[in-house]
């Protein structure tokens, strides 16, 4: 498959760069017209005016500079083509047996606008390989190339990853290798073959009844203190105070409980995917075709931690589906430029690890790995 970078560099370019010129213009003649009559605006202050107005100057011609850089780097040579025979470039042709890796290398920092930044394709050379570009600084002596940011790409990331996960085999790397190692992307695991259908693991611990007994408490406690407050022969005021404080306490505590019975906590595992639902949230949903990791144990490579997570690590380009709502879940985070989401910790579900890991390793066959 062919990559293309011309048609999202002109047009992000070009929108930079006639938007920075417009806006320099128009805040250059208002800065001029200001300072040559020395006039006050709707503010009376002259010189805060002037300071916003160099202020918008200076982001504006930054934006128009961004955009000429855009369009520069769009004449430049570019090719990037993936298919059986390894990764072509512009300046190089590389078979797939001179290619140790391949990843979509994502950024820990998000955007301003909170948004994940796109991830960038990187490439690890065979050891007597070498291209001629600038390597990357890497920390474990292996010889990385970055050959494109996808945000530059015309075509998106999940035709990238469509096209790695078919012609790079276990070359494409999707999980960290010291967490897991790397696995053909195509490579299905037993979802559809396991008996037993869907498994369901909830935490209401005892939510119904707590909220019974809470809620009992907070309206005796409620009705005392009304019936010591407006009632003739007034009781002791430690005991008004008493019954106002436990009521108070109550309420809450009843309204807790009965959100953890109606919207518990809850994991389920089976033939289409995984699906996580903190208490009272949205259950966020990955398939199996969205999963290129399951893993069970540490989030980090090198962090101990006392109880095992459930940790998915999605193909690049995918997202977990939540009906109706924008996907937000903890996370994701990153480990050695890799997303992940870290789904629960196991002994918040009934069982514990030792009734959901079985069930983890029967679906995810392949995907899945132990980290601990």
């Amino acid at each position: 498959m062919e990559f293309t970078v011309e048609r999202t560099l002109g047009r992000r370019g070009w929108r930079s760069f006639i938007a920075g010129t417009i806006v320099t213009a128009v805040a250059l003649g208002w800065l001029v017209a200001g300072t040559m009559r020395g006039r006050t605006t709707a503010t009376g202050d002259l010189n805060s005016d002037l300071a916003m107005l160099s202020l918008v100057l200076f982001l504006s011609v930054v934006a128009a500079l961004r955009g000429l850089y855009d369009l520069r780097k769009r004449r430049r040579p570019f090719r990037l083509r993936i298919d059986a025979f390894g990764i072509t470039l512009h300046d190089a042709e590389l078979a797939w047996e001179q290619i140790e890796a391949v990843s979509l290398w994502h950024r820990a920092n998000s955007g301003e606008d909170g948004t994940p930044h796109q991830p960038r394709l990187t490439l690890w050379t065979a050891a007597d390989v070498k291209l001629a570009r600038r390597t990357d600084h890497t920390f474990d002596g292996r010889t990385r190339y970055t050959l494109v940011d996808c945000k530059d790409l015309d075509q998106s990331v999940t035709e990238l990853t469509s096209a790695l996960a078919e012609h790079a085999g276990d070359r494409f790397e999707t999980a960290p290798r010291a967490m897991r190692p790397p696995i053909p992307v195509t490579v299905s695991g037993p979802e559809r073959n396991v008996p037993g259908g869907e498994q369901v693991f909830v935490d209401r611990r005892q939510a119904g009844t707590w909220t019974l007994v809470w809620a009992t408490a907070a309206v005796i406690l409620s009705y005392s203190f009304w019936e010591l407050v407006h009632s003739h022969a007034a009781g002791p005021v430690s005991l008004t105070v008493t019954c106002l404080v436990g009521a108070v306490v109550c309420w809450p505590l009843a309204g807790r409980s009965l959100v953890r019975w109606r919207t518990p906590l809850r994991l389920r595992i089976g033939p289409s995917g995984i699906g996580m639902r903190e208490v009272s949230e949205e259950e966020r949903y990955f398939t199996w075709a969205q999963i290129a990791a399951v893993t069970v144990g540490r989030r980090f490579p090198h962090v101990e931690e006392p109880q095992p997570w459930l940790v998915v690590w999605p193909l690049p380009g995918t997202n977990p589906s939540v009906p109706g709502v924008e996907p937000v879940l903890p996370g994701p985070y990153h480990v050695d430029g890799h997303k992940a989401y870290a789904l629960v910790r196991l002994d918040r579900l009934p069982g514990g690890p030792e009734a959901i890991v079985p069930v983890i390793r029967a679906y995810a066959g392949e995907r899945y790995a132990e980290t601990a």
